[in-house]
C-alpha cells in the first residue's frame, strides 16, 4: 500500500527543508501514519488495488454491495462453486453493487468469491491534503518533543538564569506530549466522509 503524500508535499506545507536522515526518517513515520489513520477512518484502501479476491456472505436477493470502492472493473465471480458469465449472469453496477441478471444470488456464509479491481489510479485531492495537513501534525510534534528533550507541557525556556515554563494543562498535547495530539481533525473527517464505506 503507498502512502498518501510524500516528504515533498510536507516541506511545501511547511515551507521548510526535511534533508538529514532523522528528519527525513521521521516525515516519512508521520506520512504512514496519517495514511493508516485514513484508511481506518475511511474502511478503504482508496488507493489502486488491481485483481483483488474476496470472498463474501450474501443474503439472497438480487445485489451484492462490494466493500471496496470505486469498484473499478470485475474479473470474476464464483457463486457457490460456478463461475457465473458477466452480463448473462451478473453485472457491475454503480456504487459497487453486483447485480445478479435473471436469478437471485445464492444464500450463505463465505458463497460468493469476486475478484475485481478497486480504488482510484490517481488519488484524490483531497485525500492528499488531508494526509499533508495529518502528518505535518505529528512532524512538527515531534520537533517540539525533540526540542523539549520529550517533556510535555513545555511552552518557553530562557538561557539566562535558566527557567522553563510548563502549559496549565488546558490542551492535551500539553498534559500528554505527542501522544496526545489528535491525528485527523473533524474538518478532516469531513473532507473523507465522501470516501467512507458504511456497511449496508
Amino acid at each position: 500500500m503507498a502512502d498518501f503524500c510524500t516528504v515533498e508535499d510536507l516541506e511545501q506545507l511547511l515551507q521548510v527543508e526535511i534533508s538529514t536522515a532523522a528528519q527525513v526518517a521521521s516525515a516519512e513515520r508521520a506520512i504512514a501514519e496519517a495514511s493508516a489513520a485514513i484508511r481506518n477512518y475511511c474502511h478503504q484502501e482508496i488507493d489502486l488495488v488491481t485483481n483483488e479476491t474476496i470472498t463474501l456472505d450474501c443474503a439472497g436477493g438480487t445485489r451484492v454491495f462490494l466493500p471496496e470502492l470505486p469498484a473499478v472493473s470485475v474479473a470474476e465471480v464464483v457463486e457457490d462453486d460456478e463461475t457465473l458469465t458477466v452480463t448473462d449472469e451478473y453485472k457491475l453496477g454503480q456504487h459497487g453493487i453486483l447485480h445478479r441478471i435473471g436469478a437471485k444470488w445464492a444464500e450463505g456464509i463465505q458463497i460468493i468469491e469476486v475478484t475485481y479491481s478497486h480504488g482510484h489510479g490517481t488519488l484524490p485531492d483531497d485525500v492528499v491534503a488531508v494526509c499533508v495537513r495529518a502528518a505535518a501534525r505529528t512532524y512538527q510534534a515531534g520537533l517540539r518533543a525533540a526540542a523539549s528533550e520529550a517533556v510535555p507541557g513545555v511552552t518557553a525556556t530562557s538561557l539566562g538564569d535558566f527557567s522553563v515554563s510548563y502549559a496549565d494543562g488546558g490542551g492535551a498535547e500539553g498534559v500528554m506530549g505527542v501522544s496526545g495530539s489528535r491525528m485527523l481533525l473533524m474538518s478532516e473527517k469531513d473532507m473523507l466522509n465522501r470516501y467512507r464505506y458504511v456497511a449496508q
